[in-house]
């Protein structure tokens, strides 16, 4: 392929050298390779290539592995350090790395080695590269290697190994490392059907040479231990084919091992005890190679030693092999470090992400509450606005999503900007067109902060070479007077944002009065809370019917609370403030955890068990739902595949890039999705074509009015039509009468729900009326 490229670059002279880099880096590897990548270095510098320079460099510094000066080489390769993490693409500086790791191992450094491989292990996940993150996976496991951290390596290379995406020479060295660790343990048992498979290759120059002699010494060290000579010798005879000048020093020192136990399994101890003296002569004359090898070298050498007579050099052996493990425990402590403030740091970036707004780059909600009740904590009293862009919707409409994103983009801007005026600021992206910005410490001053927002929008937006005129609804908390938490602040400056958007006051600060309608209200978060906890909501199931046969298919979750004081609520009566306040999750947890506990009652009786569960946009906006999902999973022991979740068509159209990436990440845990109330939420086609659902829910009002009205009528058909067209299943809503039934029938729709069908029941019912039903049917 590379030479492919090379006829087809021209008189590109850089795209030239790049192609005999790759063609360079796979032929074997020697200590005359240097000269080539030195000359490529220089060249690619010459011509402006940086980051192909540097690769060249590192390349050429690598190959001192096989002979060089492998001190200079890696004091050489931490000069050219900092360039190399400055390359920006990471496909490049993982390339450039990758070197380095020949020399730590050389060198006997692990923790060098640990530190390299974590770092390329980072660099493959920032590229999502599969390959990569198990090649990096395997340099993980081969720095507990040479540390001699033997459980954790095995571990690490077991699990790289188990991957489909490792293959050719990354494949072979991880298998060469864990024969070589079972060698170690002693499991011939494990290291024999490795060494069939793998030795004695037919094409050896599609393998690394030095995992290939490094795999052949290791099988004639195996086979001269279990006596089988004429086989060891088969092994030695592939080693004597491999040039010196391409073997690591601590591979010749092995290689020298494995010469001397073959002659003493041929029964010949002269020339057990002359190879012996070379293997541990070479040792001496190659710096840093003890610390490489592993310590059955030691081991095995003093037991040659030994059945030779001599006694003095065996325990002088033993003393050394004892003096290097404390170094190497030494080693084992420094690698754990490692590799610990990396999984650190890679948690760190987890949850970093995790609570920011990928369009934006500003943080999400979580970030918010996360930074806020840090403050508080600190007794940094912080303020709470929240902002709503007017008239986004007919941005998004009249100039397209592309600039509707660009428009967020751009007074996420305006509020970074706002923020690096203040000493303790910090805006977010609540979800859809909903911003906030945080203000905490003597600058949270509701005074100062209205002359900001008067500023913000004062001039217009430039947006794709447009000017976008914009301005913005605001809702203030402030605390402690607001709220004791970051929760109680966000909740309460949503209240006041709403209250501005109803009256266009342009800056409205939260105030009990605002919910004066219904002052009883006013306690409903904490009895939400409690009513989660102790069961007073009670869950009632509506079936969904076939209508080609009758037959049940699914059924729809729907809530109600039977409050203690109030007696029962219909869902109107405390879902929308539920969402206002943000304790909708808290009752979306309590439906889905008995919903999935009903659907393995079901499967369990042999009846249909597929539940649907209304989530709330808040609940998609919010970045846990993957994990909760994962969670209610696990402790009720239900099936995704059990559990479709419903979406009002409004809902994914407030936000539907954020919407549609969670619908995505949900679905492919195996959950479905359902589109409800369709034909509200004035959705695009290109919006419909995107969301990953498998079912359109038609809006009652069109089914209601269907009978009545031919707009109705038309409507109604046009929506079951696209659903079909899409391949989706289409559900007609609240047909509660025997025509609604019978047209929804005939128009080609594929399920219905309604009074007419059955009426919603209680859980301890459902399974009861199933049976019934099912018996009649067999009448």
């Amino acid at each position: 392929m590379a030479h492919r490229h090379i006829e087809s670059a021209g008189g590109d002279e850089r795209l030239v050298l790049r192609m005999q880099l790759v063609l360079q880096r796979l032929k074997p590897q020697s200590a005359a390779s240097h000269e080539h990548y030195e000359a490529l270095a220089q060249r690619l510098e010459e011509l402006g290539d940086r980051p192909g320079s540097l690769i060249a460099t590192s390349l050429a510094l690598g190959v001192a592995n096989f002979g060089g000066d492998v001190e200079a080489a890696v004091a050489a390769y931490e000069r050219l350090t900092p360039a190399i993490h400055h390359i920006a693409d990471p496909l490049e500086q993982h390339v450039a790395m990758a070197p380095s790791l020949f020399l730590y191992h050389a060198a006997g450094n692990a923790a060098a080695y640990m530190h390299q491989a974590c770092r390329m292990l980072q660099l493959a996940n920032e590229v999502s590269n599969d390959g990569m993150r198990s090649a990096s996976l395997s340099n993980v496991g081969i720095a507990f290697f040479l540390s001699g951290d033997e459980l954790q390596a095995r571990h690490h290379l077991e699990q790289s190994l188990e991957s489909t995406d490792v293959g050719g020479w990354t494949r072979f060295g991880a298998v060469t490392v864990l024969a070589d660790l079972y060698a170690s343990a002693g499991e011939m048992d494990k290291v024999l059907p490795l060494l069939k498979a793998w030795s004695f290759p037919r094409n050896p120059e599609e393998l690394d040479i030095s995992a290939m002699a490094h795999f052949h010494a290791l099988g004639a060290e195996v086979c001269a231990r279990l006596g089988e000579e004429s086989r060891a010798r088969d092994y030695l005879e592939v080693l004597d084919g491999v040039p010196q000048d391409r073997l690591s020093h601590g591979l010749r020192c092995m290689a020298g091992l494995s010469r001397a136990l073959h002659h003493r399994a041929a029964g010949r101890p002269l020339e057990a005890l002359e190879a012996l003296d070379g293997a541990l002569a070479l040792v001496e004359r190659l710096p840093g190679s003890d610390r490489a090898l592993p310590s059955r070298f030691w081991w095995l050498a003093a037991e040659l030693a030994e059945v030779q007579g001599e006694w003095e050099r065996a325990y002088r052996l033993l003393q050394r092999a004892r003096g290097l493990e404390l170094g190497k425990k030494q080693q084992i402590a420094a690698v754990r470090r490692v590799a610990a403030q990396f999984q650190t740091d890679a948690n760190a970036r987890a949850v970093e992400a995790a609570q920011r707004d990928p369009l934006t780059g500003l943080g999400n909600r979580e970030r918010l509450i996360h930074v806020g009740d840090g403050w508080i904590l600190r007794r940094l009293t912080p303020l709470v606005a929240k902002l709503n862009v007017r008239r986004f919707n007919a941005i998004n409409e009249a100039l397209g999503r592309e600039i509707g994103d660009a428009v967020l983009q751009a007074v996420a801007d305006r509020l970074r900007q706002a923020c690096a005026r203040l000493e303790n600021a910090l805006a977010g992206r609540v979800y859809a067109d909903q911003f906030a910005l945080v203000v905490a410490g003597e600058q949270a001053d509701v005074h100062l902060l209205r002359r900001f927002a008067l500023e913000l929008f004062s001039t217009p937006l430039e947006v794709a070479g447009q000017q976008v005129d914009i301005s913005a609804a605001w809702g203030i908390a402030h605390g402690p007077v607001h709220g004791a938490s970051m929760q109680q602040l966000m909740s309460h400056a949503e209240v006041a944002l709403h209250e501005d958007r109803r009256t266009h006051a342009g800056w409205t600060i939260y105030e009990p009065g605002l919910v004066r309608a219904d002052p009883r209200q006013l306690s409903l978060i904490s009895e939400l809370r409690r009513a989660a906890q102790e069961n007073e909501f009670t869950l009632l199931l509506q079936p969904k019917f076939s209508l080609s046969d009758n037959r049940v298919t699914s059924f729809e979750s729907l809530i109600r609370w039977r409050h203690p004081s109030r007696g029962p609520l219909a869902p109107a009566a405390f879902i929308p403030f539920a969402e206002n306040t943000g304790s909708i999750r808290g009752v979306t947890e309590w439906v889905l955890r008995r919903s999935m506990q009903l659907s393995v009652r079901l499967r369990g009786a042999g009846l249909v068990s597929r539940i649907a569960v209304n989530v709330s946009v808040h609940d998609v906006g919010g970045s846990d739902l993957c994990r909760r999902l994962q969670g209610l999973l696990l402790a009720t022991g239900a099936r995704a595949e059990d559990i479709r979740l419903e979406l009002t068509e409004s809902a994914v159209m407030k936000d539907p890039a954020t919407v549609i990436d969670r619908m995505r990440e949900i679905n492919a845990l195996g959950f479905e999705w359902s589109v409800d109330d369709f034909g509200t939420g004035q959705s695009s086609l290109a919006y419909l074509h995107m969301l990953p659902v498998s079912e359109l829910k038609i809006d009652r009002s069109f089914v209601r009015g269907a009978a009545t009205s031919s707009t109705s009528l038309t409507l109604l058909k046009a929506a079951i039509d696209l659903g079909r067209n899409l391949g989706l299943s289409t559900v007609g809503e609240g047909a509660e009468t025997a025509e609604e039934w019978s047209l929804l029938r005939d128009l080609g729709c594929s399920v219905a729900q309604g009074w007419f069908g059955a009426s919603p029941m209680p859980e301890h019912e459902l399974i009861a009326w199933l049976q019934q039903r099912a018996a009649a049917e067999r009448l």
